[in-house]
Parts: structure tokens; sequence; C-alpha cells
């Protein structure tokens, strides 16, 4: 459903098998490596085999590694890094071995559950990362979800984290509740509701106790909610004078002031990550491109997007500030792009990705280089997460289950 108002993983592709080269191996570091599994190590991926005594375990920790495009789990064990987990008392710990060794020494976390699975995880990235001089960043522990699905038949607001493997409702309305973004602290989520007067709302909910209450019900339509980095401000769209612009509004309640006012619809608006500039969706009906405006307010700012006339659903990365996530239309086709800021270019995922598959909603993992994004496939939508560093390809793989219908209007937490 890629619409004005709506909310990928490097693939390194064509596993060399060592036995399909006769070139000796060589050493790198402490350990003799194949010359064919050197060849995609410096393409950033490393072939690796999770091995452990604790299925369970084991296998959550294959299916994070797989969503990261330094990795490739389905590696042959010849030639594979080897990562060996293990469940002991109350901790859970990691050594490597193989051809490549992954990392040196033994990498603990302590407990047993989800969190210190995903904990263990990050542990294993960052590694990884030291040892190839990749500098890869925490990402399955510090990233939090907040989504809009229609399970119950209704579209409501849910939330879980990045492996799926603890979702909760946060909202019961039976009516549709969609676009949730996330205040900085995590304990409660700000969302478009038509459940109370028939138009669109923005209402304030607590994860925890699941009260909620009215944030914005001017007249006509309101809708966005983004918080500001140190959450005391946050953005909305309003129509309360007409045509729809940007406005900014204490988090604790109070007015409503324009930033900048034209007859253009203006919407999706986000904050910078050092809070000074609104990033927003605007300009000529068929053909929205992204803007910027001071929070002070002023006169708006196009961000040159070249190539991408209808550019919309921008997500500014907390952690890369050079980086927008944005969706785009581009020769009837829906895909994510990347904005470097730097160099003033645009990454297409979307062409990266074969099949014409169709991509929306992006936003920033913790590690500021995977996204979270939609995926329609006919009728169906589901969230996906790209890797939107490197290659001639882009990975992409599904990260919400089967039983969670039509999801849209991903937000993430990144935290610290």
């Amino acid at each position: 459903m890629m619409q004005f108002s709506s909310k990928i993983f490097l693939f390194c592709a064509g596993i060399l098998a060592a036995s399909a080269f006769t070139l000796p191996a060589y050493a790198t570091g402490d350990v003799a490596v194949d010359a064919g599994i050197q060849a995609i190590i410096r393409q950033g991926v490393l072939p690796v085999r999770i091995e452990s005594s604790d299925s369970e375990v084991g296998a959550l920790v294959r299916h994070a590694l797989s969503f990261h495009g330094a990795f490739d789990t389905k590696a042959s064990p010849r030639t594979a890094a080897v990562i060996r987990v293990s469940a002991d008392g109350g901790s859970l710990s990691a050594t490597a071995s193989g051809l490549s060794k992954a990392f040196s020494g033994t990498l603990t976390v302590s407990g047993t559950d989800n969190d210190a699975v995903a904990a263990l995880c990050d542990k294993i990235v960052v590694a990884v990362g030291k040892k190839y001089d990749w500098k890869l960043k925490p990402i399955f522990a510090k990233t939090k979800l907040a989504f809009s699905s229609s399970q119950t038949g209704a579209r409501e607001i849910y939330f879980s984290d990045l492996l799926f493997r603890r979702i909760r409702r946060a909202t019961n309305h039976k009516r549709i509740a969609i676009m949730p973004h996330w205040d900085p602290s995590g304990t409660r989520l700000l969302y478009t509701t038509y459940h109370a007067s028939g138009a669109a709302d923005v209402y304030s909910v607590n994860i925890s106790t699941g009260a909620f209450s009215k944030f914005a019900a001017y007249p006509n339509t309101n809708n966005g909610g983004a918080f500001s980095p140190d959450g005391s401000k946050v953005a909305l769209a309003l129509s309360a004078r007409g045509v729809m612009n940007i406005y900014v509004k204490p988090a604790k309640g109070g007015n409503a002031v324009s930033l900048c006012r034209d007859e253009e619809v203006q919407t999706t608006p986000v904050f910078s990550p050092d809070g000074k500039t609104i990033l927003f969706t605007s300009g000529p009906n068929g053909r929205p491109s992204l803007y910027t405006v001071p929070v002070s307010g002023g006169k708006k700012t196009r961000l040159v997007t070249r190539g991408f006339s209808y550019a919309t659903d921008p997500a500014w990365s907390r952690v890369a500030p050079s980086k927008i996530a944005f969706s785009y239309v581009r020769s009837g086709r829906g895909g994510v792009g990347i904005y470097d800021l730097n160099t003033r270019e645009v990454r297409d995922l979307g062409a990266l990705i074969p099949g014409g598959r169709k991509f929306s909603n992006p936003t920033w993992c913790a590690d500021g280089r995977h996204v979270v994004a939609v995926e329609e496939v006919g009728k169906s939508s589901f969230l996906v997460i790209m890797d939107t560093d490197g290659g001639e390809r882009a990975k992409v793989t599904r990260i919400s289950p089967a039983s969670l219908k039509n999801c849209y209007d991903p937000d993430a937490l990144v935290k610290d």
C-alpha cells in the first residue's frame, strides 16, 4: 500500500565451495583460510555454521545471524567458520573455531532467555566486526519495534523485539489504529486512531498498563506523533486550519505550533538526530518530495533526491546521522532509498532486489546499517529487514511471523 502518507540485508551471492579451488590455503592472522573463503570475507561476508547442544538456543542464534548481511549461515560445513553456543547454568557463551576463526576467546552473557540470546548475538556481531575490521554495531538487543497489524480483523498497534519472540498488542480499539511512534524512554506510543470520533486523532498509550488518552484531536485530520530525541516535543501533521501542515507540540501537552504553512499537503514528520530540524513529506499532488524546516519554524527546504521525484516516509538514522531512508515510487515500482547527506547520492535498495518486489515505510535499527520496512505481496503485507550496506545485491529477510496479518507502519526504538 504505497501511499503518500504511508510509512534491505547485504547478500553476497554465490558461496564458493572450497573444493572448487585448486589454490592453496594461506594464513590470515592466527588461522589458515582457503583462498575461496578469503575472497568471500573480502566482500564483508563471513560464512558461518552455528553449533549448540541446546537446539532451541542454537536455532535462535542462527535465525538472528541469518538477518545480518555480514553472515552467511547457509555456508557449506567445509567453508564455514564454526561458532559454538553453550547454555551453562545461568549464562550463555560462544566460542569460535574452523577454517576462518570468527573471533578469539569466549563471549559470555548472563541469563538464558530471549534477551540473553539477543545480547549474545550482538557480542558475536561486534567481535566478528572487530576481527575483520568491519566496524559492526549491536542491533538485536537494542532494537524494539512497534507496528500496526490487522491480526484481530481491525488494525491495532503491536510491539515486539527484533526477533519477534515476544509480541504484545498495545491497543484494543477494534477500529483503525495505525502509525505508532515510540517515545525515547520506550514507555509509551503515540498513534493515529479513528476509534473515538470517526476522524483521525492522535492518542497515547502506556505499553505497560494499556492506559490510553487523547493527545491531539483538533478539527479535521490529526496524524504523525514523532518524538524529538530528548522526548520533549512531538511533530504532528494537522489540518485544523485547512491544508495539512507540520506542527510541533510539547510532549507533556499544550498548544501545537505551526512550523511552515503553505497550500501543499505536508505529512510524515520526523526529527533530525540533533533535534534541531524536522524532515517531512510535501509537494504537488502525485509528486511528493522530502523537505526540512527548522524546529523553530521558517521556510521549508527541499532535499534533492535526484531521480526520485516521488519520495515519502522519511526516516533519519540516529546512529548514522548522514543517512536518511525513504519510500519511493519510480517507473511504477515501489522501493526504499538511502540518501547520503554527505555525498547527496541515493542508494536504490529496491533496484538491488530481483523480482520487482514492493517495499515501503523504512525505519532504522540500532546499528545504523539495517532498516525494517514493509513488503507487499498481493493483498498481504509483512515486515522485512534490509541491509543498506555495500554489494551489488541487497539482502532482505522476512521477520514478522505468518500469524501476524498485514503488518504496516514499523517504528523502531533504538535503546541505549
